[in-house]
């Protein structure tokens, strides 16, 4: 796999960029059977009304605009007309599949049609006989006013290799064009992906499934607490079939203001950095000064392989979402929770949902007693109440516990942010947190020390088969969890439990759905009762909520059990069709298994 840098012409005015979506019909029939999907962009027997039709959406285009329209047929003979308005704007389109069997995007600007060949394959471009490309276009300049974007077609958007190459490319924008029918998890994608790379995501799909989407890195319009994006930053969308024109004004200046402005004074700088046209999300580390180090990727020396048994076949989780103890006696105590006011009646309260659980687990059937793991919060107990409770408790019921502990020692420079893997047998390992959110450390007028990790931890099992951990802000992180699945691995870890503290349990409810297709693995989240999410994400049709086995809503106290279906994710991991998902439980498999583009690999 190569990466082209090419030349971007694509420049906003006054810090505008204004973006115009087209999403028409494709003028097939494809209601009813996904088979008609298979070969529904073949350029065979083009006629002469197919291409008028799309001359005349070419028409619908403006002068300066960045134009995205959907796919129709009639692109075949329209490839002259294409480049012709590409000098005085930009047009995306899908190009379909042509007579070398490429499935194709075109990206027409200054004059100029770039191909870019599908790299990534659906089982609908397998069917087809398509071949997979080998470049990916990423359009940069040397002009600083220039915006810093990428196109990928529909199934490239599967593939976590290629989000972890925009990432390290900071890209600012980012355009899918789609010719698909799983409209709701792409944009599961695009939520988690303006957070973790923090960009605009634009997706355009045909309007007889609809879906097209633009989202943006803000939480909200204005400074007004009411003013909330209902999901997350998605300011536009279509949902079912329709026929839809629309101009939309990407504020690329503002989102480069907030970069410089966070890339500078971070956590130290005013909530919102001064933004009188948005709340942003908070970006990564990538984007963010973090006081004691400065923007930048993560430092990680690696990832630690800590061998341990588990039950990696079909185990009972618990994740526990507890109510913690208050920001004020985090803050009072340093985050050593043994000292802070209340910490007996907290302990109390969650040493009886422990006994309770063990009551639960009595209760089911003999021979299905036995807890696997149980998951508890980010920086949740005092490191005496692992002793005392927690470590009895894992060597009673045969369970792992993966739980977030209060900060060591007495003195500023032992801070650090942790979590213990303890087994039946003790201590497996201490996985400090490697990233720092603007919750870590505060201290009662100023930021404290805090001591980082420099390693990711993977547990692995006599089969070979493995889980990771990630603390709350390192989950925020699309290179931290791109690394701790592919490095040295043919393919991603089993389960990923990530354990948190944060407000924003919606935002990271999501980016495990997002992950737990991508990755196709299941994602177990606990966090706090105060801010909800948790849950158990994997890549299967389940019934309700999609992709979730369990889900703990906002401000309730609850231990929800579950089994993960380990066995069959591996089975599906594994087949040689995709088409053999299509009606099983499990969903059909993302770019990454189709295996790894040798430049993009992190192994």
């Amino acid at each position: 796999m190569q990466v082209i840098e090419s030349e971007s012409h694509l420049k906003p005015v006054n810090g505008m960029l204004t973006l115009r979506i087209i999403q028409k019909h494709s003028d097939t029939d494809l209601l009813g059977s996904r088979d008609k999907f298979r070969t529904a962009q073949r350029l065979e027997n083009v006629s002469d009304a197919e291409v008028t039709e799309f001359s005349e959406r070419l028409d619908q285009t403006r002068q300066g605009d960045l134009a995205v329209l959907s796919f129709h047929r009639g692109i075949a003979h329209n490839r002259e007309k294409l480049r012709q308005l590409s000098e005085d704007r930009t047009i995306v389109t899908l190009g379909g599949v042509d007579a070398q069997h490429r499935n194709l995007a075109f990206i027409a600007m200054d004059g100029v049609v770039t191909e870019q060949e599908k790299l990534s394959l659906a089982s609908e471009d397998q069917f087809d006989a398509v071949v997979a490309g080998d470049k990916m276009h990423f359009f940069n300049g040397a002009d600083i006013d220039a915006v810093r974007w990428a196109v990928l077609n529909c199934h490239d958007y599967t593939h976590a290799d290629l989000i972890a190459e925009l990432l390290e490319r900071r890209v600012e924008l980012l355009v899918v064009v789609t010719y698909n029918n799983a409209t709701q998890l792409y944009w599961d994608y695009a939520i988690a992906d303006i957070h973790r790379l923090f960009c605009y995501v634009v997706i355009v799909n045909i309007a007889e499934v609809g879906g097209s989407g633009v989202f943006v890195p803000f939480r909200r319009v204005g400074t007004g607490d009411n003013a909330f994006f209902r999901a997350a930053g998605q300011i536009f969308s279509t949902r079912g079939p329709a026929e839809t024109v629309a101009s939309l004004p990407l504020d690329i200046g503002e989102l480069r203001r907030l970069r410089a402005e966070y890339r500078l004074k971070g956590l130290s700088g005013p909530k919102g950095m001064g933004s009188e046209r948005y709340a942003p999300m908070a970006p990564s580390e990538h984007f963010m000064d973090t006081f004691d180090r400065p923007a930048g990727a993560p430092a990680v020396e690696g990832v630690r392989q800590i061998n341990l048994a588990w039950n990696s076949d079909d185990p009972l989780v618990a994740v526990g979402q507890l109510a913690s103890m208050s920001v004020e006696s985090y803050v009072a105590s340093r985050y050593r929770l043994s000292q802070a006011a209340g910490v007996e009646l907290f302990e109390a309260r969650v040493a009886a949902h422990l006994e309770h659980l063990e009551v639960q687990l009595n209760l089911r059937p003999e021979g299905d007693r036995r807890l696997d793991f149980l998951v508890l919060p980010e920086v949740f107990v005092p490191r005496s109440f692992v002793a005392s409770h927690i470590e009895p408790f894992a060597a009673r019921n045969g369970t792992i516990v993966i739980c977030g502990i209060d900060y060591p020692g007495i003195e500023e420079a032992d801070n650090r942010n942790s979590c213990m893997v303890i087994g039946p047998n003790g201590l497996a390992a201490t996985y400090d947190k490697i990233t720092r959110s603007q919750y870590d450390a505060m201290g009662a007028t100023d930021r404290m020390q805090m001591h980082r990790g420099d390693s990711l931890y993977r547990f692995v099992n006599a089969a070979g088969h493995a889980f990771g951990i990630l603390i709350c802000y390192d989950f925020s992180h699309f290179d931290l969890v791109h690394r701790l699945n592919g490095e040295s691995r043919d393919h991603p870890l089993e389960v990923l439990f990530v354990v948190a503290h944060n407000p924003f349990g919606s935002l990271y409810r999501t980016c495990c759905i997002a992950d737990s297709h991508r990755f196709y693995q299941h994602v177990v989240l606990c966090n706090v009762s105060q801010y909800g999410g948790s849950g158990v994400f994997a890549p299967m049709r389940s019934g309700g909520a999609r992709q979730t086995l369990l889900e703990i809503g906002l401000n309730t106290e609850a231990i929800g059990l579950t089994k993960l279906k380990l066995n069959e994710q591996r089975e599906a991991r594994g087949v040689d069709d995709d088409e053999k998902l299509q009606q099983g439980k499990f969903m059909r498999r993302p770019g990454t298994f189709q295996g790894k583009p040798a430049h993009l690999g992190c192994g």
